[in-house]
Parts: structure tokens; sequence; C-alpha cells
């Protein structure tokens, strides 16, 4: 804590946590990545980086840490979401931790997630987020997966905002179709109150996911085809 941030930026280097340029971790801008992969997963909805406030650490100066420590209090980067009705929160930015949360005793190169449920409670996950080992760990899952859903082939669950009206699902049907991908159900919601689209929401049978994919960039073009708001693999 007594260290400056540039300092505490090269002995991150020296051991292999931080980049050569720093800019991603200092910035937020890594943990603004991974908050945006999270809440999409979490709430079923697609978050973009540039729609998530981000705040780095580059305005933290020792002082800082001494306060905080003095008040009961540890400075994290953290990268918060929560859904509200009709809406969904998501900040990265430093923030003072109480001492007794299990947040405030990750230390070093550890990543730690803190989920709180409405029938889990709360659960943290946390183990070694940077360094040599835990990235090739990492890039080497990353892999595996890759080979076995090119083997066996990935289900999807797409959903699209279309214009309501006859006619869309046999296009798109037709698309998937020459793109080899077999559908093996849908559901049509009620068209939207204030218009005539409606949602559509398909999964599919084990597919190529390069073929997932071509059909998912040809739907996205189909002029019925509003947008497609969500394409989910299926695990």
């Amino acid at each position: 804590a007594g260290l400056s941030m540039a300092d505490a930026v090269r002995e991150a280097q020296d051991a292999g946590y931080a980049e050569a340029d720093p800019t991603e971790d200092v910035g937020g801008y890594d943990a603004t990545y991974k908050l945006a992969i999270l809440a999409s997963i979490a709430y079923e909805i697609k978050v973009r980086p540039d729609e998530i406030y981000r705040e780095g650490i580059e305005g933290i100066e020792p002082v800082d840490f001494r306060y905080a420590r003095e008040l009961g209090y540890a400075i994290k980067l953290v990268a918060h979401t929560q859904r509200h009705t009709g809406r969904v929160e998501a900040r990265v930015h430093p923030a003072m931790i109480s001492l007794d949360h299990p947040l405030a005793r990750v230390e070093g190169a550890e990543n730690a997630v803190f989920v709180e449920g409405d029938l889990v409670g709360k659960v943290l996950l946390m183990g070694q987020g940077a360094g040599g080992r835990p990235t090739a760990s990492a890039v080497v899952g990353d892999l595996i997966d890759l080979a076995r859903s090119i083997r066996r082939g990935v289900q999807s669950r797409p959903s699209f905002r279309v214009d309501d009206r006859p006619g869309v699902l046999a296009a798109i049907g037709q698309v998937f179709a020459e793109e080899g991908v077999s559908i093996s159900s849908f559901i049509q919601k009620d068209a939207w109150s204030h218009d005539t689209t409606a949602e559509l929401v398909v999964t599919t049978h084990p597919s190529l996911d390069a073929s997932l994919q071509n059909a998912r960039a040809r739907m996205e073009r189909l002029e019925p085809v509003h947008a497609v708001s969500s394409f989910l693999r299926v695990f």
C-alpha cells in the first residue's frame, strides 16, 4: 500500500501479472470486458462494454489506502452488476470495501466473483486471475472446449425481434436449412403492444459453431429481422 502507482505497476509487470502496456488493467478496461460477458450471461441480454460506466485506478494514491485502512476498509477495483425492474445496472470503479467483506481479502493476482441470489444466498468464487500458469491453463481449457464443440457440435438459442407478419419464420428456417442447422423448437411471443414486432426464440440441434455463426450473420441482414437480441450456446 506504500508504493506509488508507477512502482506498483512495475512490480506487477515484473511478476507477470500486468501487460507491458498496463492501460487495460489500470484503466479498468479488462474488468469492463469481463463484466459485459458475465452480465450478458446472467441476464440473457446483450451488454456491450461501451454501455458500462468505467473508472480506473489511475487516481488512487498511497495515502488513500492508509486512510481507508484506518476507517476499516480496503480499496478494490470492483465490477458491479445488478438487475432492477426494467433495467440492468453495470459499472466498474474503485470502491472502499469493508474489511469484514470477503472481497476485502482478495489479494495479489487473485480474482473473485461475489454472487448474491434470492435462493442461493451469497457465493464467493475465487482463484488466480493472472500469471503465466493460470493464463496458460485457461487458454488450454478454452482450446479443449473449442475442439470438443467442433467435434460434437453445439446447440444454440437465438432470440429475434421480427416483424409480426406471415413468412418470417419460413425465411429464418430457410437460412438455418441452407447453413445445415436443424431447428429443435421455437417460441413466438405476442406482438409488442406499441408496434407490430414479435419476439421469436429458437433452439437448434447440435451443429457446427461456424454454421451457427454464418446463420446468425445472414439473419441479421434479413429485412423482417429488426435485431438478433441474443445468441446463446446451450451446454
